[in-house]
């Protein structure tokens, strides 16, 4: 799988960690069973008793409003940009550890303490 297939993947599925329960509860479970667990339309019309083309729309419709919300509320724009931000940090702090000077360096450790902290209560 190329990295654009793979990027628009990890989107698709970051979409639906982020407001997949605001879907219906048909729509939430057809496009998980094609996106988590990777199956086909034909396998999920037969647990769903519909078409594999009613499959697909199912699937589309529910992108279609997954992208609305992203619009409206921009969960996963806010989630990636703080993820940027701490792989940012991580970085001036590994630059930090690397100096010689006793108190940058406990600076630094403590730093790294309060960013465990955020990123335990998951920001």
């Amino acid at each position: 799988m190329n990295n654009d297939l793979l990027s628009a993947r990890q989107n698709k599925n970051m979409l639906l960690d982020f407001y997949g329960s605001l879907l219906t509860e048909k729509q939430r479970n057809i496009f998980e069973m094609h996106m988590v667990d990777d199956c086909s339309f034909t396998e999920i019309g037969q647990e769903f008793g519909i078409t594999p083309q009613a499959v697909a729309d199912f699937i589309k419709r529910a992108l279609v409003q997954l992208k609305k919300y992203e619009n409206n509320l921009g969960l996963v724009k806010k989630f990636k940009n703080q993820e940027q931000v701490l792989e940012e940090i991580e970085t001036v702090l590994n630059k930090l550890e690397g100096l010689d000077r006793v108190e940058v360096t406990g600076w630094a450790g403590e730093i790294r303490e309060s960013l465990d902290k955020l990123v335990s209560y998951g920001i």
